[in-house]
């Protein structure tokens, strides 16, 4: 067993037949529900969107179970901190399906530098977490905690939302700042019923501040065409743009594109397809829309597909557009992808010249799927342009990626320089039949040559290296690195009861 070894097993990880890199991981066991684990949220799943990257909580990790509870974890001692006993309400099962910290644990949160002491300080805890259960939402605000076991909510939001049918996956939104200089958050639930609901009114970061009733008033955004019977399975916040855009997938095959200023129709929606290939798991299962992600920029969507594919859509202004998929043809799973991340792992490396672009962050994605693997893929610079970093710059465990860059452009530069060698010395060739003086038009179109020394630039999607989980996941979240106690890591929920760490290890 995992657990036996005190600083956790080492892996060997799987590289793909694109690449020979093949990083090192030790894999780590979190050990204390007793029933399969629904769903994970880390404080940095809302860091990676920040402007502030030094400032979450590295240490914490919350889970939801089938056993009716939700766990706040020490991620240092590997232990849980508090254990929260969801309400048992008549005829609806109290199985925590979703759960998030309120994001003003990343923006009130001390900084990450402060993470070398050997244990969590009580402060590191003060923050309030949200869960639901059924059709409810819970609040529970953990500085007015006196004891490790929460039976009693401190918020009950339910009458806020409205919900009809389980929830599948609470979301918060990105900031706003209202008129005293704070900063207000909504936060939306998706369920059974193929719906969104968004409260009305902010959700509180602590009881002190809730100072009025909550209010029933919410916006609802159907995802689900009436009379449809469809499951809306993930709804999330886009970033780093003005107004209030939620995606939205579901078993209908769609996802979907809401502005929640004008909530009665989706501004953009995409059917998705099956996908063409020639495993037939992929054919005979439906690509229905299992899980969702903005890139850390706010410009791409990645969905986790029922056919085993991972869809990657562009936001351009209120629409979305299919740009690429990534399918068992390219190296992907081999049955139906159940999560997808965007880890935000360069964020944590030191440069020599900081990168001020979100678009950085936006090559690498990880997908995991029924098959049992996780996938790290990059993207490639033919589907993400601007300003991201090759994958390999920060997972190959440099300490500047700058110099990696460097390294990477001598690459670039030799091959392009060899490739211009030959392409002149194929045209002098050509030239020997061709009389002396004959002038050379200055302006004429480029070659087939030039044409395809452009085409060497860009690359194409691509596995850079697999994970064999082994078992089904249910939900994946990530951190990025903050210290050497805390590398960057892959949190995967699975239909087991442990919940499986993954931590990359620098070379």
């Amino acid at each position: 067993s995992y657990s036996k070894h005190k600083r956790g097993a080492y892996m060997t990880t799987m590289a793909s037949k694109d690449t020979s890199y093949s990083p090192k991981v030790q894999k780590r066991t979190l050990k204390g529900h007793r029933q399969p684990v629904l769903c994970i949220s880390h404080p940095g799943d809302h860091a990676k969107y920040s402007s502030n990257t030094d400032a979450h909580h590295p240490s914490l990790l919350l889970s939801g179970s089938e056993d009716g509870t939700a766990r706040l974890w020490d991620l240092r001692t590997r232990k849980t901190a508090y254990c929260i006993i969801a309400p048992t309400i008549e005829n609806e099962p109290n199985d925590v399906t979703a759960v998030a910290f309120h994001p003003s644990i990343i923006e009130e949160g001390q900084s990450s530098g402060d993470s070398s002491d050997t244990n969590i300080s009580t402060s590191r805890m003060d923050c309030m977490v949200y869960a639901s259960s059924g059709t409810n939402v819970y609040g529970y605000d953990l500085r007015t905690c006196t004891g490790p076991i929460i039976k009693t909510p401190h918020l009950d939001l339910s009458p806020s939302f409205q919900c009809q049918d389980e929830i599948n996956q609470l979301s918060f939104s990105f900031p706003k700042s209202n008129k005293d200089g704070g900063r207000n958050y909504q936060l939306a639930a998706v369920d059974d019923c193929g719906e969104v609901h968004i409260p009305s009114e902010c959700i509180p970061q602590s009881i002190v501040s809730q100072q009025s009733p909550i209010s029933v008033k919410h916006t609802v955004l159907h995802h689900a065409e009436p009379g449809s019977h469809t499951i809306a399975s993930s709804a999330v916040f886009r970033p780093r743009v003005n107004g209030m855009y939620v995606a939205s997938g579901g078993t209908d095959c769609m996802v979907k594109l809401f502005d929640v200023s004008k909530p009665k129709r989706a501004t953009s929606s995409i059917h998705i397809k099956p996908a063409e290939s020639e495993n037939t798991t992929q054919i005979c299962n439906p690509p229905f829309i299992h899980s969702l992600q903005w890139s850390p920029s706010g410009r791409l969507l990645a969905a986790g597909v029922g056919d085993g594919s991972c869809v990657i859509l562009r936001g351009e202004g209120n629409r979305l557009v299919e740009i690429g998929r990534l399918g068992y043809d390219e190296g992907g799973h081999g049955s139906a992808v159940a999560a997808v991340c965007f880890p935000g792992f360069g964020s944590s490396v030191s440069t020599s010249k900081p990168t001020s672009s979100a678009e950085a962050e936006d090559r690498l994605l990880i997908s995991a799927g029924n098959d049992g693997k996780i996938l790290f893929w990059d993207l490639g610079g033919n589907m993400v342009d601007g300003d991201a970093m090759d994958p390999l710059l920060y997972l190959g465990g440099c300490n500047d990626v700058n110099q990696g860059a460097k390294e990477k452009d001598n690459e670039l530069q030799n091959a392009t320089e060899a490739m211009k060698s030959t392409t002149i010395s194929s045209k002098k060739s050509k030239g020997k039949n061709k009389k002396k003086g004959k002038a050379n038009n200055q302006h004429k179109a480029p070659t087939d040559d030039d044409l395809f020394l452009d085409d060497l630039l860009p690359s194409p999607p691509k596995v850079l290296f697999q994970i064999p989980h082994r078992h089904k996941p249910n939900w994946i979240t990530c951190s990025r690195a903050s210290s050497d106690a805390l590398p960057s890591s892959v949190f995967v929920a699975d239909t087991t009861n442990d919940i499986s760490i993954y931590s990359m290890l620098t070379s």
